[in-house]
């Protein structure tokens, strides 16, 4: 395999490693102010695992690259940091639509679908040889995975066009006339989320099906460091836009943690049945 292709890859998992290492810097303080010390429930542990995951799961594979690539074993962090980002995101549309269970029921439940899909679709095609992986390496010098990946990400497109359009429905039709940093938050983060993580998914689909197959995962580390800081960085705004805004609306209560320290501004809420603010 050419070292050109090897130089590529490994500049652009480096590169992916300097940006967590370097946003990691960034954030310490935001996660100690916000994290620490708060009771272990599902958004810490989603948390913990997302920004944690993809710390050790970018170091692995930066390790690999660099040294010997057929001792690569970080395949599965990655997957717990994707879907541990994932299920922030879940929570915070949940939380969006004000802890409606119901909603909750269906993601999940999609979101089951759409890992098997992912996986079964995959395995399928691999097994009829449905689609061919010219230049596929397997000598493990080049990390690549065929071109059944840009199923994979067909199916991740697939749920955050979903959550999009969940979170754009409840914004026009339930918060339009509510001005509050926290709705603003919760509504502009998890838009430039999506946006983000859809378009390198996209980008992930043309490299599969155009580009050798030499060359499918080298959007994979940058996609995994897109999805850990960004959401990371969503229940950090979060949690800040709590500190500086008066107004919270009614049964936003896990990712926003609206427990008042001495001395804050007293809490009002908004009545969600009338949309009036109440004191």
């Amino acid at each position: 395999m050419s070292a050109t292709t090897i130089g590529y890859q490994t500049a652009q998992i480096v590169g992916a490693m300097a940006a967590v290492v370097f946003d990691y810097c960034l954030t310490i303080p935001q996660e100690v102010q916000l994290i620490w010390g708060r009771k272990w429930d599902v958004i810490r542990v989603s948390f913990t695992l997302t920004r944690y995951a993809t710390l050790m799961g970018t170091a692995m594979t930066t390790y690999a690259a660099v040294t010997d690539r057929s001792n690569y074993r970080s395949v599965r962090l990655h997957l717990i940091s994707i879907i541990a980002a994932e299920g922030l995101l879940i929570f915070r549309t949940y939380a969006f639509w004000s802890q409606s269970k119901k909603l909750l029921v269906f993601l999940l439940i999609f979101a089951g679908f759409s890992i098997a899909g992912a996986v079964g679709v995959s395995e399928v095609v691999s097994i009829l040889r449905l689609i061919n992986s010219p230049g596929y390496d397997p000598t493990g010098c080049v990390f690549g995975s065929g071109r059944r990946s840009a199923i994979q990400y067909s199916f991740l497109i697939l749920y955050e066009l979903v959550l999009m359009i969940l979170t754009i429905y409840k914004r026009l039709n339930f918060y339009k006339g509510i001005r509050s940093r926290l709705v603003s938050t919760l509504y502009r983060d998890g838009m430039i989320y999506m946006t983000c993580i859809t378009m390198v998914s996209f980008a992930n689909i043309i490299i599969a099906l155009v580009v050798p197959g030499t060359y499918t995962n080298i959007l994979d580390a940058p996609q995994l460091v897109i999805h850990g800081v960004l959401a990371s960085r969503i229940l950090f705004n979060l949690r800040q836009s709590r500190e500086s805004d008066s107004i919270i609306i009614d049964r936003i209560f896990p990712l926003a943690d609206t427990r008042r320290s001495p001395g804050s501004r007293s809490v009002v809420f908004v009545n969600i049945n009338s949309r009036t603010v109440e004191g």
